[in-house]
């Protein structure tokens, strides 16, 4: 049964993800709306700062679910050996 922390860690990531889905729409429109008006390269600067920064906090959040993820993985594979080791040893 999933734990408390773990849900934690799901809400978490859901709101990153639907928050970074908001900002990289905002983020489009503006940046269609520079580019439309010739904007100077000062704002495309601007704009790609604020890109990185949304991008990198969901990079964030993902890594937090996949080594949760890669956690269980490794624990599930390795209950799962060391049943077949026991298995193999037996005459």
């Amino acid at each position: 049964m999933a734990s408390d922390a773990t849900r934690k860690l799901l809400k978490v990531f859901g709101i990153a993800v639907t928050d970074f889905e908001d900002r990289a729409e905002a983020l489009v429109e503006r940046a269609e709306a520079l580019k439309a008006r010739g904007a100077p390269p000062e704002e495309a600067v601007v704009l790609l700062e604020e890109a990185v920064r949304a991008v990198t906090m969901l990079t964030e959040r993902l890594g937090e679910v996949q080594g949760f993820l890669q956690e269980m993985q490794q624990k599930v594979l390795g209950a799962a050996r060391g049943v077949l080791e026991a298995a193999r040893r037996k005459p």
